[in-house]
Parts: C-alpha cells; structure tokens; sequence
C-alpha cells in the first residue's frame, strides 16, 4: 500500500495518508494487553503505555519510509505528528497526567485535522 499522494486523491484520502493506522492499531492492542495485564499494578501500568508510546513514535516515521515507502519529510514529521496527536485524543499514557481530561483529547484531534491544511499550505501531498 504505497501512501503517495496522486493527483486524483481527493482532499479527505489525502488527509487519512497522514495517520498512521498501522501504528495506532498495534497501540490499541498492546494498550488491551498492557490494562488487562496490569490492571492492579497502575505504575507499571502506566510505565508500560509511555515505553509503548515511545517505542512507536521512534518506529513510526522508520515504519512509513522502509515499508510504505513514504520519502518526504514533511509527511514523515506530520504523520509522527499525527501519532502523538491520535494517542492524545485516545488518552494513552497522558491519562496519567492530572491536568488530562477526554475532553481535551476529543478537540485536539479535529483542531489538529483543521491545521493539517493550514501547515501543507492549503494543499495536503
């Protein structure tokens, strides 16, 4: 699945090229692992979500050049961008954060999506 932004791609199929679905799916099932797994210890709970999250953020943008072939920078930046931004408005590891709340998570996410345009320049390639 190549993530080249063709000419024909309309707004929205070029938008979805800058998540990086593979990455949050493996997140989510780690993090079912992780809650099932230490649901009565949360330090190491919430140890194991931010290494988690670490790991695939240096994975990520490592993950779209070698396997899907994603050369340019700014599409790598902004889909690791776009990682942090995801596990943000699922909650991840910034659950353990007091000030966190998802409600913050739930307005990030589209806010992010409106200036994804505004940063590629009105055009998303």
């Amino acid at each position: 699945m190549s993530r080249e932004v063709k000419p024909t791609d309309t707004y929205l199929s070029r938008l979805l090229k800058y998540i990086p679905s593979e990455i949050v799916m493996v997140y989510i099932s780690i993090e079912g692992v992780l809650r099932g797994s230490y649901a009565s210890n949360p330090t190491r709970l919430e140890d194991g979500l931010w290494i988690l999250s670490g790991v695939l953020l240096v994975l990520t943008p490592i993950w779209l050049w070698r396997v899907m072939r994603v050369k340019r920078l700014g599409h790598l930046f902004l889909s690791t961008l776009s990682l942090v931004v995801w596990l943000f408005a699922m909650g991840g590891p910034f659950t353990t954060f007091a000030w966190y709340h998802a409600s913050l998570g739930a307005v990030t996410l589209p806010i992010y999506t409106l200036l994804v345009p505004i940063i590629t320049g009105g055009r998303i390639k």
